[in-house]
């Protein structure tokens, strides 16, 4: 990615507080009914919340007990258990049964780097799932033109589509498992009917994008060998032949 995003800091802060506001409420509702049903059948015993909010929780109704998230700014008040700067993150290889990562890739400097992180902290057969702004919308079109005439740290992010994640979730050996749209309409006002018409026609233009993807490993069949018939050779001119009924051994000149 060569474009140019702010500060994951100064990120947080902005991004912080334009969702305390009533368009970012509303839109946060939808979303915290996407990730509900995206955890709803999603097992195990670690899941992790990234998020660019400060003290927000998205994982709530998960069954899985250990939840915890990680924040650029996180100070050891909250329920962040530890920082991480949206690029590498702090945890062992498949050390967590899910990740969430909520506008995460959006204000990341690298956001295929903080993808692959977290795929690479994911257990085999476990989930990702993703949440970002989607440039093909109105509010799209609308951060994308005070990218250029701003200088305020909430437009300084990522417009990556859905169809580019696709081809990082191929490179990297995930598979979606389900793709959604929400928030068609971008303003704080009510809009329940058009948001459950839009949605049931699955229409590509929401304001943000959920993407919930497994990780999926190529299993490994162990061969065992068949000691019965193998010959072993000595340094020398023995040659000796190994049996299940002991070993018995032969010496030629």
């Amino acid at each position: 990615m060569t474009s140019k995003v702010c500060e994951p800091d100064r990120a947080v802060v902005a991004a912080s507080q334009w969702f305390a506001g009533a368009t970012g409420q509303a839109m946060l509702k939808r979303q915290q009914a996407d990730i509900d049903k995206a955890l709803a059948c999603v097992f195990g015993y670690h899941l992790c919340q990234i998020s660019v909010c400060r003290a927000l929780n998205l994982t709530a109704s998960s069954r899985i007990p250990h939840k915890f998230a990680l924040n650029p700014l996180a100070d050891g008040s909250g329920w962040e258990g530890a920082r991480g700067d949206l690029s590498l993150l702090p945890l062992a290889c498949e050390s967590v049964d899910a990740v969430v990562l909520h506008h995460a890739l959006d204000y990341s400097a690298t956001p295929q780097q903080l993808l692959a992180e977290a795929a690479r902290a994911t257990i085999p057969r476990g989930y990702i799932v993703i949440q970002g702004f989607n440039p093909w919308s109105v509010q799209g079109v609308w951060h994308w033109s005070r990218r250029h005439t701003s200088g305020q740290p909430l437009w300084q992010h990522h417009h990556l589509r859905l169809g580019r994640l696709l081809d990082w979730f191929a490179v990297l050996g995930l598979s979606p498992v389900a793709l959604s749209y929400g928030r068609y309409w971008p303003g704080a006002g009510p809009c329940e009917g058009l948001e459950n018409s839009c949605q049931r026609l699955k229409l590509p233009w929401g304001s943000y994008y959920t993407a919930c993807v497994r990780k999926d490993v190529m299993g490994a069949l162990a061969l065992k060998p068949d000691w019965s018939t193998v010959e072993v050779r000595a340094l020398g001119p023995a040659q000796r032949k190994a049996s299940r009924e002991g070993c018995r051994s032969e010496l030629f000149k």
